[in-house]
């Protein structure tokens, strides 16, 4: 039994996290608190126009990650046209 055992875990090195990912995280996070505070600022049901700025205001911020990050700004990307749809649920 103790042989399985030692065998089965693996006492090496810890994972080693990508280069550029906990800033891709921070990146991540600080948007989606951008968004956050965007949209309790006019949480308001009859606001759709607010809410189509706001998504264009998303689109932009993808624009300027577009050649450095692209992921991130597909992801940005597709936040904002949820947000969008969202309005059309709204009204």
């Amino acid at each position: 039994m103790s042989a399985i055992t030692s065998q089965t875990f693996n006492h090496g090195p810890a994972l080693n996290i990508p280069r550029g990912a906990k800033l891709g995280a921070d990146l991540f996070l600080a948007a989606g608190r951008l968004l956050s505070r965007m949209l309790k600022g006019n949480a308001r049901p009859t606001a759709q126009s607010s809410r189509l700025s706001e998504a264009e205001q998303v689109r932009e911020l993808a624009r300027q990650w577009e050649r450095t990050d692209p992921g991130f700004a597909a992801d940005l990307r597709a936040a904002a046209a949820r947000h969008e749809s969202d309005a059309h649920f709204l009204a």
